[in-house]
C-alpha cells in the first residue's frame, strides 16, 4: 500500500502508510465516544494524583479534541518507540532506511537482518524501553499538572498509560513483535538462528490463535486484526529466515543463468525478439556504448505491436534505472532487491561492467535444487 514521506529524523525517513491516514480520524473518533473516555479517565485515575473531572473532559467538543490529541499523541509514542529500535541498530552499525507507521503501529526497516543473539535482543528491547521512558515522563510530568486543568490532566496521563500498554503488548512473545524477537535472541544463544525463529514464530502463532479468540469473544476488531497480521507475518518471517539460511555462501555470480552481452539501445524491437528466441533469453541489460541505460524483458517487447518491430527501438520500450546488484553480492540479498523493488529481473553489474541479469526464477530454480539436496540427504 502506498506510503507517503512525512519527514525525517535523524536522517532516517519517516512514512505514513495510506492505511494510518485512513484510520487516524476514525481512531480519534473512537476515543471520544463517552464509554471510551469514562474507561480510559478509569486507567487515568490509577497514575493521577487528580481524579479526571469526567463532566470537564465530557462537555461541548472537547471530547472531539481529547480524540485527536490521544489519537495523535498515541502515533507520536509508537514513532518514538521505533526510533528507539532505529538508534539502537545503529549503534550496532545495522542502517535504517526508513520508519513506516500504519495501522497496527510502526516499522523500522534494517538495511540488513542481524543474525546476532546479542545485537538483536538489545535491538528489540530498546522499543519497550523507550515506551517506558516515555511512560515515565508523562507520569512526572503528571505530578505537577493541576486538578484545575482537567483537558491536560487528561491527555497526560492517557500517554502516559498508552506508553506503558505499549511496553507491555509489544514485550508478548508473539513473534514478529518485540518479545517474540526478544525470545529469538535468547533462543539463538544455544541453536541455529534459523531453527530459533521457527520455535519463535510457532510460539507466536500461538499467541495469534489466542489474541484472535479473544478478539472474537470481546467483539475487539482491531485485536483481531492484530492477531491476522501476527499470525501471516510470523509465518513470512520464519521462511524467509530459513531461504536466508539456504542461500547461505551462494552469491549472485553462481546463479547467474543470463549472462552474455547486452543490446544496445537502438537494436530494433525485431532484432531483439529474433535473439531471443535464439539464445532462448528472457531479458537483457540495455547500453549505450558503456553506459548502462536500462532493462529489456520480453514482456515489453511483446507489448509493441508486429508492424512497428521494425522501426521501433529497445530504447523506446525499456525501463529506465533497472536495479543492480554486483556478481559478489549474496544470492539472498538478491532475492530481497527484486521483492523491494517488485520486480522479477535486476541486472549484474560492477564498475561499468554488465554480467547479465538475474531473475527470481533463478533464485526460485536454485531453492528447489537445495531443497531436493536437503530431502536426499535426510533419507539417506
Amino acid at each position: 500500500m502506498r506510503n507517503f514521506t512525512i519527514g525525517s529524523v535523524t536522517q532516517i525517513p519517516i512514512r505514513l502508510n495510506i492505511t494510518l491516514v485512513v484510520f487516524l480520524p476514525l481512531l480519534a473518533w473512537l476515543i471520544s465516544r463517552p464509554e471510551q473516555l469514562a474507561a480510559y479517565a478509569t486507567a487515568i485515575d490509577l497514575v493521577s494524583p487528580h481524579a479526571v473531572d469526567a463532566e470537564a473532559v465530557g462537555a461541548g467538543r472537547t471530547p472531539l479534541l481529547l480524540g485527536a490529541a490521544a489519537a495523535v499523541g498515541l502515533f507520536v509514542s509508537v514513532l518514538l518507540h521505533e526510533l528507539g529500535h532505529s538508534w539502537t541498530a545503529r549503534r550496532f552499525d545495522v542502517g535504517i532506511t526508513s520508519i513506516t507507521l500504519w495501522i497496527f503501529g510502526g516499522m523500522a526497516h534494517m538495511e540488513d537482518l542481524p543474525e546476532d543473539w546479542n545485537v538483536e535482543f538489545w535491538i528489540a528491547i530498546a522499543g519497550p524501553i523507550t515506551s517506558l521512558l516515555l511512560a515515565g515522563g508523562f507520569f512526572s510530568a503528571l505530578q505537577v499538572v493541576p486538578a484545575s486543568a482537567p483537558v491536560v490532566l487528561y491527555v497526560v496521563g492517557l500517554l502516559a498509560v498508552v506508553n506503558i500498554s505499549l511496553a507491555i503488548f509489544n514485550m508478548l512473545p508473539a513473534f514478529p513483535m518485540d518479545g517474540g524477537r526478544v525470545l529469538r535472541a535468547l533462543l539463538a544463544r544455544s541453536r541455529t538462528y534459523a531453527s530459533a525463529t521457527q520455535t519463535a514464530a510457532t510460539v507466536g502463532q500461538g499467541f495469534a490463535v489466542l489474541m484472535a479468540i479473544f478478539a472474537v469473544l470481546s467483539g475487539a476488531l482491531l485485536l483481531l486484526l492484530i492477531a491476522m497480521f501476527i499470525y501471516v507475518a510470523a509465518a513470512a518471517e520464519s521462511r524467509t529466515t530459513v531461504v536466508r539460511d539456504m542461500l547461505r555462501g551462494i552469491t549472485v555470480s553462481d546463479l547467474l543463468a543470463d549472462r552474455g552481452d547486452a543490446v544496445e539501445a537502438d537494436t530494433t524491437v525485431q532484432s531483439l525478439l529474433e535473439r531471443i528466441v535464439a539464445e532462448r533469453r528472457n531479458g537483457y541489460p540495455v547500453v549505450e556504448g558503456t553506459e548502462l541505460v536500462g532493462i529489456v524483458t520480453l514482456a515489453e517487447l511483446r507489448d509493441v505491436p508486429p508492424s512497428e518491430r521494425d522501426t521501433r527501438r529497445v530504447s523506446e520500450v525499456m525501463k529506465t534505472d533497472p536495479p543492480t546488484i554486483s556478481p559478489n553480492a549474496d544470492a539472498f540479498e538478491a532475492l530481497r532487491l527484486i521483492s523491494k523493488e517488485r520486480t522479477d529481473r535486476i541486472v549484474v553489474a560492477e564498475n561499468g561492467r554488465v554480467y547479465g541479469t538475474i531473475s527470481q526464477r533463478d533464485l526460485m530454480s536454485a531453492l528447489e535444487a537445495m531443497q531436493g539436496q536437503a530431502t536426499c540427504h535426510k533419507r539417506r
